[in-house]
């Protein structure tokens, strides 16, 4: 299949403002190539993930200037608000195919720690696991949630303080499985994951074999409040703020047991109040809200139950 790939030049002072920009116009698959990563990675200091190693190609890509790309179908329409920050700025266009688009993913998608014991490791790395650590193999085909998005680290370290073992959990939106495939490794009992794009199943299924997991996951193509009448006792949901407030505002409380646990992350920033509003007017009690960078996730509990 063909794709377009947009990529957008910029200098650093105004990188933070183009992703900004881009991810409040949906823009959210972003690959993003910021020389500041290569000055942290030389001169150490913390940074929100770990970088267990680096190949030196990478390295030289990071440091030969900012940039953003996203891809789209060869003949997707851009939205109007996409649409304007393309014109505004210097931006290159090219046509790429399937096999173009995994290549990219092998550059830049390195082992990391995306949580406090959570190691997100593609498959084609080699990854040395040290005591304690839980290691995802991830294969992320052309799905996108290899762990180094905000919007799934931050789902990553709720999930390793709240779920429990033993949990029914329902993974809603689960793109290339790397949630399902924690939950299963932290001790689920069972796992149901849903997603409406068939390249999002067909990654997951992809992913829990290769984790070992398969005998505790189930996938499921569909949409969970019209198709499905699962229950969980942990919902771990990394999907927009819209789709979010979208199921707490149709009942995902009837998709609840148990304590009723949801992680929900993928909110942005200016999205944040409405979306925990809605979260609350569904029944649920916050019980801890992280953030980083322009995106929060959320932890809450529908019920008392231990």
């Amino acid at each position: 299949m063909i794709y377009k790939e947009y990529r957008i030049f910029t200098v650093i002072e105004e990188l933070d403002g183009l992703i900004d920009a881009l991810n409040a116009a949906g823009r959210t698959d972003l690959i993003i190539n910021d020389p500041r990563d290569a000055e942290q990675f030389i001169e150490g200091g913390e940074t929100s993930y770990e970088w267990n190693f680096v190949d030196q190609s990478v390295l030289a890509e990071l440091e030969s200037g900012a940039w953003v790309s996203f891809y789209t179908g060869e003949k997707e329409v851009l939205s109007p608000q996409v649409r304007s920050i393309v014109r505004a700025n210097d931006t290159k266009v090219t046509l790429t195919d399937d096999q173009d688009w995994l290549h990219k993913w092998e550059e830049y998608y390195v082992p990391r720690r995306i949580g406090q014991v959570t190691v997100a490791k593609p498959v084609w790395r080699d990854y040395e696991k040290k005591d304690g650590e839980i290691v995802i193999e991830i294969d992320p085909g052309l799905a996108f949630g290899t762990g180094s998005s905000p919007t799934t680290y931050l789902a990553v370290r709720l999930m390793e303080k709240y779920f429990r073992k033993g949990d029914e959990v329902l993974d809603v939106g689960c793109g290339t499985g790397i949630l399902s495939v924690l939950a299963a490794k932290l001790g689920a009992a069972h796992v149901n994951a849903v997603d409406l794009d068939p390249e999002a199943v067909a990654s997951t299924r992809r992913n829990i074999e290769i984790n070992g997991c398969a005998d505790r996951v189930d996938v499921h193509h569909g949409d969970l409040l019209a198709d499905f009448d699962f229950t969980a006792d942990a919902i771990a949901a990394n999907l927009t703020a819209e789709l979010v407030q979208r199921l707490a505002g149709a009942g995902l409380g009837a998709h609840c047991k148990g304590r009723g646990l949801l992680v929900a992350s993928g909110i942005i920033d200016i999205k944040e109040d409405v979306t925990v509003e809605a979260i609350e007017k569904a029944g649920f009690k916050v019980l801890e809200i992280l953030r980083d960078d322009c995106w929060t996730a959320v932890a809450a509990q529908l019920n008392d139950n231990d």
